[in-house]
């Protein structure tokens, strides 16, 4: 029940100053609004706790800075400069007015050397170009941020660690996107990355398997459970058949089904006896090339599950 209807108080949130609109319901008191917190100066009753604080937060974790004033975009590791560039735009000038001819090839002329001052070194001509190709992947795949940062300060550690000599710059960044994808949980294959990536499948293994001993990646296993949702949007299964497939992979693991065996293979058999059970018709060859297996692998998986349920 909302705080308002007991104490019918109407107090300006986003103020932050305080109101005599109401008394506090325990001592008459002098209502304050402050941080998001409703609250009697002279008791110290907290009358309501729950509210968005529309102000500016000026905590600060060092004692370096005096100046509590905070402007511009975020630091993130996806740019090679951390996101503190800057661009020299196209158009006219700040009111909107078109350049005169002289001024536009002054401004050309700035823009080349301001091209050409990005880089201080090879190395961040490198690590520019790694960004960029990470950045290009996860948008391919449709990726969040959090994939793309992740997979980007990946890189980073490798490149402090020298582990990109010697090998491609791409190899190393589908790489690093895979390994941002294993450390969330997330089921995707090698070999959908490869179907982004400028390098084979062999390539993005070997860059993996780099990162992984190297670097000490915390990998998560991805399972039987977090492969069904994915096989599932990919046939445009209804709610039902997915939460079928989903107990029957709990089903099967709980009965050691899993065990030595591919997670993807034991995936797509749930997903297909969850079509039989619901009357829709998934192939054990459609089946197969989702999860990147044979027919055989879906029949068999099938038949054990089939077997235990019955």
């Amino acid at each position: 029940m909302s705080l308002r209807d007991i104490y019918e108080s109407g107090f300006d949130e986003e103020s932050g100053k305080t109101t005599n609109a109401e008394a506090c319901p325990e001592c008459e008191g002098q209502l304050l609004t402050e941080a998001g917190e409703i609250s009697c100066r002279v008791c110290g009753l907290v009358i309501d706790a729950s509210r968005i604080d529309h102000g500016p937060e000026w905590r600060r974790f060092d004692d370096e800075d005096d100046n509590p004033e905070r402007t511009g975009a975020p630091l993130t590791p996806g740019r090679h400069d951390r996101g503190l560039s800057t661009e020299i735009g196209y158009g006219g000038d700040a009111n909107g007015h078109p350049l005169s001819g002289r001024k536009r090839a002054q401004i050309s002329r700035l823009r080349r050397e301001h091209s050409r001052a990005r880089w201080r070194t090879k190395a961040e001509r490198n690590l520019a170009h790694a960004c960029s190709e990470i950045a290009r992947m996860t948008s391919a795949l449709d990726f969040p941020t959090g994939v793309r940062e992740e997979a980007s300060a990946i890189y980073r550690n490798a490149h402090a660690e020298g582990l990109i000599q010697g090998r491609s710059i791409e190899t190393m960044a589908a790489g690093s996107l895979y390994a941002a994808c294993r450390c969330r949980g997330y089921p995707q294959s090698v070999a959908e990355i490869a179907d982004v990536a400028r390098c084979s499948e062999q390539k993005i293994t070997l860059g993996y398997r780099v990162l992984n001993v190297e670097l000490g990646l915390d990998a998560q296993v991805v399972g039987v459970a977090e492969r069904i949702p994915r096989f599932a949007s990919a046939f445009n299964a209804s709610d039902r058949v997915q939460h079928r497939a989903l107990e029957l992979a709990e089903l099967a693991m709980d009965a050691g089904l899993t065990n030595g065996r591919n997670p993807s293979g034991v995936a797509g058999a749930c997903l297909y006896l969850a079509g039989l059970e619901s009357d829709r018709q998934y192939t054990q060859a459609e089946l197969a090339h989702l999860a990147d297996v044979s027919p055989a692998t879906i029949r068999k998986r099938y038949y054990e599950l089939r077997d235990e349920v019955a």
